[in-house]
């Protein structure tokens, strides 16, 4: 639930201007997170791809959102963070992106393609200043 609209990542960017004493930070990570999942939904509404369920795969642990699966919106915010904070959030960022699979409610192609998805808009935010 950490990572539900981006909320862990836009805490850090807080965390990250109150540090630097520039409130510029934490408005240029929640554009960034906040503009990957708009992109991202983008991409889901065009794909529509069904999330992991049925006779093979065990349930998931946890209950699934309604959106379709692909590309994980966790998976594409973590990714884009871990771009524009310093280089201590790439851990936790993979962990959140891994993390959608052991939970059971993404495939890992959903995963990677959020990280595509996340790794372009955080490079296009960083192009604009938002390190």
């Amino acid at each position: 639930m950490l990572g539900n609209q981006g909320a862990v990542w836009v805490a850090a960017g807080g965390a990250l201007a109150l540090d630097r004493g520039s409130p510029r930070t934490a408005v240029a990570v929640a554009a960034t997170v906040w503009g990957t999942l708009g992109a991202n939904y983008a991409v889901k509404r065009v794909v529509r791809r069904e999330r992991p369920a049925g006779e093979g795969l065990p349930p998931a642990l946890i209950h699934a959102p309604p959106s379709p699966s692909f590309p994980s919106s966790h998976a594409a915010m973590a990714a884009a963070a871990a771009v524009v904070l310093p280089v201590a959030a790439i851990p936790a960022a993979v962990v959140m992106a891994v993390s959608r699979v052991y939970l059971g409610v993404h495939y890992p192609s959903d995963v990677v393609g959020g990280c595509v998805v996340g790794v372009a808009c955080g490079g296009i935010a960083a192009m604009l200043g938002a390190r």
